[in-house]
């Protein structure tokens, strides 16, 4: 058991430190550029803000600019995408996005089982397409005001860690023992809070099957700001550099 955990961990780190993304493909032979043009399917993103108490609260404003940013992005790239197709996911299409929302945490052996919405695959074909790109973008920002009060939490934390130690040495008895403290620094710096975080999904719907024939999904999860137009262009061509 403690070697299959060995060798799962490993696996994990070697495609971490590769920067290779997790792939999937209904069937061996599926080739992107085998495929000339295509439909292209608005975008979803769900951005977290993390308010001043460091909660995360959903943002419909920064998620609604987040899509559109990677909208604007892959229009302007020359990907072998159609003009976007309009989807109504505030309204009547809200059942396509919650479906789009699930490829945020499923795992690429059961995408075979995952059912294409009728909806969608009628929207593809009725753009004279037989295949579907979705982009899905997840991630927060966090507010400054959220970082410092992490840091205040961090340092009450810190003083009472350094009280314990201080009344725990004191009770010490043997001599040969210097009482000193053992209390742990501020390590903020040292752990991972940066005050953003974005993650981008691929996937490629078969409408004539109504099934998944291909997904991609980039690793590590970079640490990026999803609203930033240089950032999301660069993790854009990685996520859809086999396309290009």
């Amino acid at each position: 058991m403690k070697k299959n955990l060995v060798f799962a961990a490993a696996a994990v780190l070697v495609s971490a430190l590769s920067c290779g993304p997790v792939k999937y493909s209904s069937n061996d032979s599926f080739d992107v550029k085998g495929i000339d043009e295509f439909a292209f399917i608005e975008p979803v993103a769900d951005i977290l803000y993390y308010n001043e108490k460091n909660r995360p609260v959903y943002d419909m404003d920064l998620s609604d600019d987040a899509a559109d940013l990677i909208e604007t992005i892959v229009s302007s790239q020359r990907y072998p995408f159609s003009k976007p197709i309009s989807m109504d996911y505030d309204g009547d299409d809200r059942d396509i996005r919650k479906w789009i929302q699930n490829f945020g945490g499923v795992s690429t052996n059961r995408l075979s089982r995952v059912r294409v919405p009728s909806s969608v695959s009628q929207a593809i074909l009725a753009s004279g397409h037989r295949y579907g790109v979705l982009i899905y973008s997840s991630g927060y920002i966090r507010s400054r005001e959220a970082i410092r009060y992490e840091e205040r939490q961090e340092a009450i934390g810190d003083i009472i860690s350094i009280a314990i130690d201080a009344i725990a040495n004191s009770t010490k008895k043997n001599k040969d023992e210097k009482t000193t403290s053992s209390s742990r620094p501020s390590d903020y710096n040292s752990q991972n809070k940066t005050p953003y975080d974005s993650k981008l999904y691929c996937v490629v719907i078969d409408a004539q099957e109504e099934e998944v024939a291909h997904y991609i999904h980039t690793v590590p999860f970079f640490e990026k700001d999803p609203l930033n137009s240089s950032v999301m262009e660069t993790m854009l061509s990685r996520l859809l550099k086999e396309f290009m």
